[in-house]
Protein backbone atom coordinates (compact mmCIF):
# COMPACT_ATOMS: atom_id res chain seq x y z
CA UNK A 1 0.00 0.00 0.00
CA UNK A 2 2.74 2.19 0.96
CA UNK A 3 4.27 2.15 -3.31
CA UNK A 4 0.72 2.62 -4.32
CA UNK A 5 0.03 6.11 -2.16
CA UNK A 6 3.76 7.37 -3.54
CA UNK A 7 2.50 6.62 -6.75
CA UNK A 8 -0.43 8.41 -6.59
CA UNK A 9 1.37 11.30 -4.79
CA UNK A 10 3.93 11.54 -7.80
CA UNK A 11 1.09 11.26 -9.90
CA UNK A 12 -0.65 14.54 -8.79
CA UNK A 13 2.40 16.16 -8.08
CA UNK A 14 3.31 16.03 -11.45
CA UNK A 15 -0.13 16.80 -12.91
CA UNK A 16 -0.34 19.76 -10.57
CA UNK A 17 2.56 20.88 -11.84
CA UNK A 18 2.46 20.66 -15.60
CA UNK A 19 -0.95 22.63 -15.35
CA UNK A 20 0.82 25.57 -12.67
CA UNK A 21 3.60 26.11 -14.47
CA UNK A 22 4.00 29.01 -16.77
CA UNK A 23 3.23 28.32 -20.61
CA UNK A 24 6.26 27.92 -23.02
CA UNK A 25 6.64 30.41 -25.83
CA UNK A 26 9.35 28.72 -28.48
CA UNK A 27 12.03 30.79 -30.12
CA UNK A 28 11.37 31.66 -33.66
CA UNK A 29 7.59 30.57 -33.23
CA UNK A 30 4.71 32.96 -34.05
CA UNK A 31 2.06 30.55 -32.57
CA UNK A 32 0.69 31.24 -28.96
CA UNK A 33 2.09 30.01 -25.75
CA UNK A 34 2.07 26.42 -25.15
CA UNK A 35 1.26 24.16 -21.92
CA UNK A 36 3.89 22.39 -19.75
CA UNK A 37 1.39 19.42 -20.89
CA UNK A 38 2.10 19.59 -24.68
CA UNK A 39 2.00 16.05 -25.33
CA UNK A 40 -1.14 15.90 -23.55
CA UNK A 41 -2.90 18.08 -26.16
CA UNK A 42 -1.08 16.78 -28.79
CA UNK A 43 -3.46 13.37 -28.12
CA UNK A 44 -6.02 15.46 -27.29
CA UNK A 45 -6.14 17.18 -30.28
CA UNK A 46 -6.08 14.50 -32.32
CA UNK A 47 -9.23 12.62 -31.47
CA UNK A 48 -10.67 15.69 -32.70
CA UNK A 49 -8.58 15.80 -35.83
CA UNK A 50 -9.71 12.18 -36.75
CA UNK A 51 -13.32 12.76 -36.65
CA UNK A 52 -13.02 15.75 -38.45
CA UNK A 53 -11.06 13.95 -40.95
CA UNK A 54 -8.02 16.21 -41.15
CA UNK A 55 -4.59 14.90 -41.70
CA UNK A 56 -3.75 14.26 -37.85
CA UNK A 57 0.21 14.37 -39.19
CA UNK A 58 0.26 17.53 -40.59
CA UNK A 59 1.38 20.77 -38.26
CA UNK A 60 -0.82 22.33 -36.35
CA UNK A 61 0.97 24.82 -34.74
CA UNK A 62 -1.82 27.17 -33.26
CA UNK A 63 -2.70 24.32 -31.02
CA UNK A 64 0.78 22.34 -30.08
CA UNK A 65 4.04 22.30 -30.55
CA UNK A 66 4.77 19.33 -32.21
CA UNK A 67 3.77 16.28 -34.12
CA UNK A 68 1.00 13.74 -33.74
CA UNK A 69 3.37 10.39 -33.70
CA UNK A 70 0.75 7.78 -33.12
CA UNK A 71 -1.46 5.61 -35.06
CA UNK A 72 -5.19 6.26 -35.24
CA UNK A 73 -6.02 4.09 -33.29
CA UNK A 74 -4.44 5.74 -30.21
CA UNK A 75 -6.23 9.37 -31.61
CA UNK A 76 -9.34 7.66 -31.80
CA UNK A 77 -9.38 5.55 -27.89
CA UNK A 78 -8.52 9.22 -26.35
CA UNK A 79 -11.49 10.46 -27.23
CA UNK A 80 -12.71 8.56 -24.01
CA UNK A 81 -10.67 11.69 -22.31
CA UNK A 82 -10.39 14.48 -24.77
CA UNK A 83 -13.89 15.85 -24.23
CA UNK A 84 -13.28 16.34 -20.85
CA UNK A 85 -11.50 19.62 -18.87
CA UNK A 86 -7.61 19.97 -19.14
CA UNK A 87 -7.69 19.56 -15.38
CA UNK A 88 -9.76 15.84 -15.55
CA UNK A 89 -8.65 14.42 -18.91
CA UNK A 90 -4.85 15.09 -17.95
CA UNK A 91 -4.93 13.67 -14.27
CA UNK A 92 -6.94 10.98 -15.48
CA UNK A 93 -4.44 10.34 -18.45
CA UNK A 94 -1.86 9.92 -15.80
CA UNK A 95 -3.41 7.83 -13.33
CA UNK A 96 -4.28 5.33 -16.39
CA UNK A 97 -0.24 5.32 -17.10
CA UNK A 98 0.21 4.81 -13.15
CA UNK A 99 -2.22 2.19 -13.05
CA UNK A 100 -1.40 -0.09 -15.47
CA UNK A 101 1.99 -0.15 -14.25
CA UNK A 102 1.26 -0.79 -10.60
CA UNK A 103 -1.52 -3.61 -11.93
CA UNK A 104 1.52 -5.01 -14.27
CA UNK A 105 4.12 -4.90 -11.24
CA UNK A 106 1.60 -6.91 -9.35
CA UNK A 107 0.73 -9.14 -12.01
CA UNK A 108 4.82 -10.55 -11.70
CA UNK A 109 4.95 -13.89 -10.59
CA UNK A 110 7.34 -12.89 -8.08
CA UNK A 111 6.58 -14.34 -4.50
CA UNK A 112 6.13 -11.68 -1.71
CA UNK A 113 5.64 -8.19 -2.17
CA UNK A 114 8.76 -6.67 -1.21
CA UNK A 115 10.83 -7.10 -4.45
CA UNK A 116 7.67 -6.13 -6.74
CA UNK A 117 7.44 -2.88 -3.92
CA UNK A 118 11.73 -2.12 -4.71
CA UNK A 119 10.60 -2.52 -8.49
CA UNK A 120 7.95 0.26 -8.16
CA UNK A 121 10.82 2.30 -6.01
CA UNK A 122 13.43 1.84 -8.39
CA UNK A 123 11.57 3.02 -10.77
CA UNK A 124 9.83 5.73 -9.82
CA UNK A 125 12.48 8.55 -10.93
CA UNK A 126 11.73 7.49 -14.74
CA UNK A 127 7.60 7.43 -14.02
CA UNK A 128 8.01 10.81 -12.83
CA UNK A 129 10.47 11.63 -15.31
CA UNK A 130 7.35 10.54 -18.29
CA UNK A 131 4.58 11.79 -15.94
CA UNK A 132 5.97 15.35 -16.03
CA UNK A 133 5.88 14.78 -19.94
CA UNK A 134 2.43 13.48 -20.15
CA UNK A 135 4.06 11.12 -22.38
CA UNK A 136 2.91 7.38 -22.75
CA UNK A 137 5.65 5.66 -21.53
CA UNK A 138 4.58 4.30 -18.29
CA UNK A 139 1.45 3.40 -19.76
CA UNK A 140 3.59 0.93 -22.79
CA UNK A 141 5.77 -0.50 -20.24
CA UNK A 142 2.85 -1.31 -18.00
CA UNK A 143 1.25 -2.71 -20.90
CA UNK A 144 4.20 -5.00 -22.08
CA UNK A 145 4.52 -6.03 -18.23
CA UNK A 146 0.72 -6.93 -18.24
CA UNK A 147 0.91 -8.67 -21.17
CA UNK A 148 4.08 -10.86 -19.76
CA UNK A 149 2.08 -11.70 -16.48
CA UNK A 150 -0.80 -12.52 -18.24
CA UNK A 151 1.33 -14.93 -20.73
CA UNK A 152 2.79 -16.93 -17.84
CA UNK A 153 -0.93 -17.36 -15.90
CA UNK A 154 -2.15 -18.70 -19.92
CA UNK A 155 -4.66 -15.61 -20.38
CA UNK A 156 -2.97 -15.67 -23.91
CA UNK A 157 -6.27 -13.58 -25.54
CA UNK A 158 -5.70 -10.70 -22.88
CA UNK A 159 -1.65 -11.14 -23.40
CA UNK A 160 -2.01 -10.38 -26.99
CA UNK A 161 -4.62 -7.67 -26.60
CA UNK A 162 -2.11 -5.99 -24.09
CA UNK A 163 1.21 -6.53 -26.04
CA UNK A 164 -0.41 -5.36 -29.49
CA UNK A 165 -1.85 -2.11 -27.66
CA UNK A 166 1.61 -0.94 -27.44
CA UNK A 167 2.38 -1.10 -31.17
CA UNK A 168 -0.55 1.38 -31.79
CA UNK A 169 0.71 3.62 -29.37
CA UNK A 170 4.74 3.44 -30.22
CA UNK A 171 5.96 1.48 -33.27
CA UNK A 172 8.54 -0.66 -32.15
CA UNK A 173 6.23 -2.25 -29.13
CA UNK A 174 5.74 -4.35 -32.32
CA UNK A 175 9.32 -6.34 -31.36
CA UNK A 176 6.99 -7.51 -28.35
CA UNK A 177 5.49 -10.51 -30.02
CA UNK A 178 8.61 -12.42 -29.80
CA UNK A 179 7.47 -13.04 -26.54
CA UNK A 180 4.71 -14.85 -27.49
CA UNK A 181 6.95 -17.52 -29.19
CA UNK A 182 7.77 -18.84 -25.52
CA UNK A 183 4.97 -20.09 -24.44
CA UNK A 184 2.97 -23.27 -25.53
CA UNK A 185 0.00 -23.38 -28.35
CA UNK A 186 1.26 -21.15 -30.69
CA UNK A 187 -1.19 -21.24 -33.01
CA UNK A 188 -3.62 -20.18 -30.83
CA UNK A 189 -1.62 -17.46 -29.64
CA UNK A 190 -1.05 -16.67 -32.71
CA UNK A 191 -4.94 -16.67 -33.73
CA UNK A 192 -5.35 -14.41 -31.32
CA UNK A 193 -2.83 -12.02 -31.87
CA UNK A 194 -4.44 -11.85 -35.83
CA UNK A 195 -7.21 -10.68 -34.07
CA UNK A 196 -5.72 -8.38 -31.83
CA UNK A 197 -4.13 -6.86 -34.73
CA UNK A 198 -7.37 -6.42 -36.43
CA UNK A 199 -9.91 -5.42 -33.62
CA UNK A 200 -7.05 -2.71 -32.57
CA UNK A 201 -6.46 -1.43 -36.23
CA UNK A 202 -9.67 -1.08 -37.02
CA UNK A 203 -11.77 -0.07 -34.37
CA UNK A 204 -11.65 3.80 -35.36
CA UNK A 205 -14.02 2.21 -38.23
CA UNK A 206 -16.62 2.84 -35.29
CA UNK A 207 -16.72 6.62 -35.98
CA UNK A 208 -15.04 7.00 -39.81
CA UNK A 209 -15.18 5.53 -42.47
CA UNK A 210 -12.89 2.72 -44.60
CA UNK A 211 -11.66 5.39 -46.78
CA UNK A 212 -10.33 7.59 -44.42
CA UNK A 213 -9.12 5.42 -41.91
CA UNK A 214 -6.78 3.58 -44.94
CA UNK A 215 -5.65 7.21 -45.42
CA UNK A 216 -4.73 7.86 -41.90
CA UNK A 217 -2.50 4.87 -42.01
CA UNK A 218 -1.05 5.76 -45.19
CA UNK A 219 -0.40 9.15 -43.70
CA UNK A 220 1.07 7.34 -41.11
CA UNK A 221 3.66 5.73 -42.64
CA UNK A 222 4.74 8.37 -44.48
CA UNK A 223 5.39 10.20 -41.63
CA UNK A 224 7.67 7.30 -40.05
CA UNK A 225 9.92 7.14 -43.04
CA UNK A 226 10.41 10.62 -42.57
CA UNK A 227 10.70 10.37 -39.12
CA UNK A 228 13.76 7.92 -39.57
CA UNK A 229 16.14 10.12 -40.80
CA UNK A 230 15.53 13.00 -38.43
CA UNK A 231 17.45 12.31 -35.36
CA UNK A 232 19.53 9.97 -33.32
CA UNK A 233 18.22 9.88 -30.09
CA UNK A 234 20.12 8.47 -27.00
CA UNK A 235 20.51 5.08 -28.88
CA UNK A 236 22.89 3.17 -29.90
CA UNK A 237 23.03 5.33 -33.08
CA UNK A 238 23.29 8.32 -31.10
CA UNK A 239 26.03 6.20 -28.98
CA UNK A 240 28.18 4.83 -32.03
CA UNK A 241 27.98 8.46 -33.24
CA UNK A 242 28.86 10.44 -30.10
CA UNK A 243 31.40 8.07 -28.98
CA UNK A 244 33.07 6.51 -31.80
CA UNK A 245 31.87 9.24 -34.79
CA UNK A 246 30.28 6.23 -36.61
CA UNK A 247 27.46 7.47 -39.02
CA UNK A 248 25.94 4.06 -39.74
CA UNK A 249 22.64 3.19 -41.41
CA UNK A 250 19.85 3.30 -38.66
CA UNK A 251 17.79 0.51 -40.63
CA UNK A 252 21.54 -1.89 -40.40
CA UNK A 253 21.82 -1.15 -36.73
CA UNK A 254 17.89 -1.71 -35.86
CA UNK A 255 18.31 -5.11 -38.34
CA UNK A 256 21.72 -6.03 -36.64
CA UNK A 257 19.81 -5.66 -33.27
CA UNK A 258 16.81 -7.50 -34.04
CA UNK A 259 18.97 -10.05 -34.80
CA UNK A 260 21.15 -10.19 -32.03
CA UNK A 261 17.61 -9.98 -29.75
CA UNK A 262 16.48 -13.30 -31.75
CA UNK A 263 19.85 -15.32 -31.44
CA UNK A 264 18.53 -16.74 -27.65
CA UNK A 265 15.44 -18.07 -29.21
CA UNK A 266 17.70 -20.62 -30.70
CA UNK A 267 17.96 -21.90 -27.43
CA UNK A 268 14.64 -23.40 -27.88
CA UNK A 269 14.80 -25.86 -25.16
CA UNK A 270 14.91 -24.01 -22.93
CA UNK A 271 12.06 -21.98 -23.38
CA UNK A 272 10.23 -23.80 -20.50
CA UNK A 273 11.88 -22.01 -17.89
CA UNK A 274 10.49 -18.77 -16.16
CA UNK A 275 14.12 -17.58 -15.93
CA UNK A 276 14.69 -17.84 -19.84
CA UNK A 277 11.74 -16.30 -20.16
CA UNK A 278 11.79 -13.35 -17.47
CA UNK A 279 15.58 -12.83 -19.03
CA UNK A 280 14.16 -12.43 -22.72
CA UNK A 281 11.37 -9.93 -21.68
CA UNK A 282 14.18 -7.75 -20.18
CA UNK A 283 16.07 -7.98 -23.15
CA UNK A 284 12.86 -7.39 -25.28
CA UNK A 285 12.05 -4.15 -22.96
CA UNK A 286 15.79 -2.42 -23.41
CA UNK A 287 15.84 -3.21 -27.20
CA UNK A 288 12.50 -1.04 -27.47
CA UNK A 289 14.60 1.92 -26.21
CA UNK A 290 18.20 1.51 -27.05
CA UNK A 291 17.55 0.88 -30.46
CA UNK A 292 14.88 3.71 -30.89
CA UNK A 293 16.35 6.21 -32.68
CA UNK A 294 13.88 9.06 -31.30
CA UNK A 295 14.52 7.93 -27.71
CA UNK A 296 14.54 10.43 -25.43
CA UNK A 297 14.68 10.99 -21.69
CA UNK A 298 10.98 10.51 -20.89
CA UNK A 299 11.25 6.97 -22.73
CA UNK A 300 13.64 5.48 -20.26
CA UNK A 301 11.19 3.98 -18.01
CA UNK A 302 10.76 0.82 -20.62
CA UNK A 303 14.20 -0.31 -20.28
CA UNK A 304 15.02 0.06 -16.79
CA UNK A 305 11.69 -1.32 -15.90
CA UNK A 306 12.76 -4.17 -17.74
CA UNK A 307 16.08 -4.28 -15.92
CA UNK A 308 14.33 -4.03 -12.59
CA UNK A 309 12.06 -6.82 -12.93
CA UNK A 310 15.05 -8.88 -13.52
CA UNK A 311 17.34 -7.77 -10.76
CA UNK A 312 14.44 -8.80 -8.32
CA UNK A 313 14.15 -11.72 -9.97
CA UNK A 314 17.57 -13.18 -10.41
CA UNK A 315 20.40 -14.18 -7.63
CA UNK A 316 22.70 -11.60 -7.86
CA UNK A 317 26.36 -11.48 -8.04
CA UNK A 318 28.45 -8.55 -7.85
CA UNK A 319 28.14 -7.97 -11.57
CA UNK A 320 24.71 -7.51 -11.35
CA UNK A 321 24.71 -5.09 -8.54
CA UNK A 322 27.35 -2.67 -10.40
CA UNK A 323 24.91 -2.50 -13.33
CA UNK A 324 22.22 -1.27 -11.01
CA UNK A 325 24.32 1.65 -9.58
CA UNK A 326 25.05 2.03 -12.97
CA UNK A 327 21.78 2.46 -14.18
CA UNK A 328 20.30 4.52 -11.19
CA UNK A 329 23.02 6.79 -10.89
CA UNK A 330 24.14 7.44 -14.82
CA UNK A 331 20.35 6.48 -16.24
CA UNK A 332 17.61 7.02 -14.15
CA UNK A 333 19.25 9.88 -12.09
CA UNK A 334 21.33 11.60 -14.82
CA UNK A 335 18.50 14.47 -16.06
CA UNK A 336 17.62 15.34 -12.43
CA UNK A 337 19.63 18.20 -10.30
CA UNK A 338 21.72 15.71 -8.56
CA UNK A 339 24.04 16.87 -11.29
CA UNK A 340 25.07 19.81 -11.92
CA UNK A 341 23.68 21.34 -15.34
CA UNK A 342 27.37 21.69 -16.95
CA UNK A 343 28.11 18.18 -16.41
CA UNK A 344 24.43 17.25 -17.56
CA UNK A 345 23.75 19.89 -20.64
CA UNK A 346 27.78 18.78 -21.56
CA UNK A 347 29.05 15.28 -20.61
CA UNK A 348 25.81 13.43 -19.93
CA UNK A 349 23.85 14.86 -22.84
CA UNK A 350 27.39 15.54 -25.61
CA UNK A 351 28.28 11.62 -24.81
CA UNK A 352 24.64 9.75 -24.48
CA UNK A 353 25.78 9.03 -21.21
CA UNK A 354 22.17 8.17 -20.29
CA UNK A 355 22.05 4.87 -22.73
CA UNK A 356 25.43 3.39 -21.85
CA UNK A 357 24.21 1.18 -18.65
CA UNK A 358 21.36 -0.12 -20.70
CA UNK A 359 23.87 -0.94 -23.60
CA UNK A 360 25.94 -3.35 -21.17
CA UNK A 361 23.26 -4.59 -19.86
CA UNK A 362 21.35 -5.57 -22.92
CA UNK A 363 24.53 -7.29 -23.88
CA UNK A 364 24.98 -8.96 -20.71
CA UNK A 365 21.38 -10.66 -20.74
CA UNK A 366 22.14 -11.66 -24.48
CA UNK A 367 25.34 -13.37 -23.56
CA UNK A 368 23.74 -14.62 -20.56
CA UNK A 369 20.88 -16.28 -22.35
CA UNK A 370 23.16 -17.29 -25.12
CA UNK A 371 25.35 -18.98 -22.67
CA UNK A 372 22.09 -20.47 -20.73
CA UNK A 373 23.89 -18.94 -17.56
CA UNK A 374 19.77 -18.32 -16.16
CA UNK A 375 20.83 -17.67 -12.71
CA UNK A 376 16.88 -17.02 -12.15
CA UNK A 377 14.92 -17.77 -8.25
CA UNK A 378 12.02 -19.74 -9.05
CA UNK A 379 8.89 -18.13 -9.56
Amino acid sequence: MGMIGLYILVTLFATTQALVLKRKIVPGNTGPAYTKYNNYVIYQRSHFHLLEGKNLYAEYRAEQIDLYKYSPTFAFLFGSLAYLPDWLGLTLWNLLNILTFLFAVWLLPLPGLNRKALILLLSAPDVMNSLQNSQSNVLVAGLIICGFGLLEKKYYFLATLCILATFYIKIFGIIAILLFLLYPKRRKILGYTVLSFLLLGLLPLTAIGFDQLLTAYLQYFELLKMDQSVSYGLSVMGWLKAWFSLDLSKVFVVLAGFILLCLPLLRYRKFHEYGFRVMFLSAVMIWMLIFNHKAESSSFIIATSGFYILFMSARVRWADWLLLYLVVLFTSLSSTDLFPAVIREGIFADYVIKVVPCILIWGKILSDLCMERIGIRNA
